[in-house]
């Protein structure tokens, strides 16, 4: 289409902390309408990327800056939210709805879409929903192919719901670098690891099936960017956006790892600063490993742990033992690393008794940083699929009660923090570490969090 104006957004949520589902959100780059706006490029189309929740742009706000544009895509979840999208989509509905005064052709992106197309497409009257990988679907829409001949969307034809085949699973080499230019870097950071944040991916999917992991943005089966092209991507953010930090934000980062030692080497070999940090599993990491990756520059390394429990770990199909879980955090310490564990309460069949292992096991691990969250069961996850008769019609459940209430998952999870970052032990370690910078944001960030909870 020619002079078309296209326009990719991120709306606002709360910051930091959701009341409506106890997220917390951070300003972190919109990656997913990064690389949109680099295929559009590609196709010879300049999009604009407005990012209101870095910005926080009020929805009529994002309605008057969309005035004149012939497309808006908007995300319900950025790439850095595809896995753990936010439960409440009040602002992301509010948000649609004034920009339909503005502008009749809009589309929908994102995790709420790909795993409820037809409840989101009637809760907001757009064009369509564009299900599961996003970039190849804008681009075909932007070029003008009709609707009902493009793969991977849900839209009205009149009264009737038209939904097209699921589209195939892209190949990442095609994918080109970031739109980087598109925002201010500047607006980003990540409080544990610093300023100028950017993200890049260098993989998308898992080997592995967890029960509550929610992979509809993702498709089935792992799928990998060559080495050379990520590289690039990295050389990218540093030489021409000014990354000083960024986190590869892939779900499982070192499974890959000729990719991991490779970029590795190059980011020793070029020189230039660049802190990042990685989520992996505890069992694909080793010494030898981490430390090369610290001396390039990884200072942080996130491991999904979930349960202290051995009963309720063996229901997770997760495939990683407890021994396999200390020996990488073991060899990610020994190298210098700061580590990152998740916890969750509220797991099919966990106990208060499985609860309360959690937490010990957690102060045993004792890693820098210990995350402790209500299970969610996403629609799309074996999860969900577990619990969804004694759940009920919500349309995006805020957890499984059907042991534990509600009310006893909050205070496990306050019991949980408390119980970790509270400790003499911890804090005079962390004290010790002169790590005082991220310190003191985590101790911002647990007193914030501390006050949602005791006065919402």
């Amino acid at each position: 289409m020619i002079n078309q104006k296209v326009l990719l957004l991120k709306p606002c949520w709360n910051y930091p902390i959701d009341p409506g589902d106890s997220t917390y959100n951070r300003n972190w780059p919109p990656l997913s309408l990064l690389n949109i706006a680099a295929m559009l490029q590609r196709e010879g189309i300049h999009a604009d990327v407005v990012d209101a929740g870095v910005e926080r742009l009020s929805a009529d706000r994002v309605a008057k800056i969309a005035e004149g544009y012939t497309r808006v895509f908007i995300t319900s979840a950025s790439l850095d939210r595809w896995q753990c999208p936010n439960l409440n989509i009040d602002p992301f509905v509010k948000t649609v709805f004034h920009l339909k005064k503005v502008c009749s052709s809009i589309y929908l992106m994102g995790t709420h879409g790909s795993v409820r197309p037809r409840e989101i497409l009637d809760k907001t009257g757009v064009m369509a929903v564009i299900r599961n990988e996003p970039e190849e679907t804008v681009v075909e829409i932007c070029r003008g192919v009709p609707l009902e001949s493009i793969s991977g969307l849900t839209f009205l034809r009149g009264d009737d719901v038209v939904i097209t085949p699921d589209r195939p699973l892209m190949d990442l080499t095609q994918l080109p670098i970031p739109a980087y230019d598109r925002i201010d870097l500047s607006r980003y950071h990540y409080e544990v690891l610093g300023d100028r944040f950017a993200l890049l991916e260098a993989s998308r999917g898992c080997p592995f099936d967890c029960i509550f992991c929610v992979k509809s943005m993702y498709g089935k089966g792992f799928r990998i960017k060559n080495t050379d092209q990520f590289i690039r991507e990295v050389d990218a953010i540093i030489d021409h956006a000014g990354a000083r930090t960024a986190y590869f934000i892939d779900l499982e980062f070192t499974v890959n790892r000729p990719l991991a030692e490779a970029v590795s080497r190059h980011l020793i070999a070029r020189g230039t600063p660049l802190n990042w940090c990685v989520q992996t599993r505890a069992d694909s990491v080793d010494l030898p490993l981490m430390k090369l990756m610290r001396q390039a520059g990884c200072r942080i390394v996130h491991f999904g742990v979930e349960s202290g429990s051995e009963r309720i770990r063996r229901t997770l199909n997760k495939g990683i033992t407890f021994e396999q879980v200390e020996k990488g955090l073991r060899a990610a310490r020994e190298a210098g690393m700061q580590t990152v564990c998740f916890f969750m309460f509220g797991l099919p069949g966990e106990t208060v008794e499985d609860m309360e292992q959690t937490i010990r096991f957690a102060r045993k691990l004792n890693p820098t940083f210990a995350s402790f969250h209500i299970a969610l069961p996403y629609p799309g996850t074996e999860f969900y699929r577990q619990v969804a008769d004694e759940i009920g019609g919500e349309l995006f459940p805020h957890a499984y009660t059907g042991i534990v209430p509600y009310g006893h998952l909050e205070r496990i999870t306050m019991k949980a923090f408390r119980s970790f970052y509270l400790r003499p032990r911890y804090i005079a370690g962390r004290l010790k570490d002169r790590e005082f910078s991220t310190f003191f944001h985590q101790a911002r960030f647990f007193i914030s969090y501390l006050k949602h909870r005791l006065w919402n």
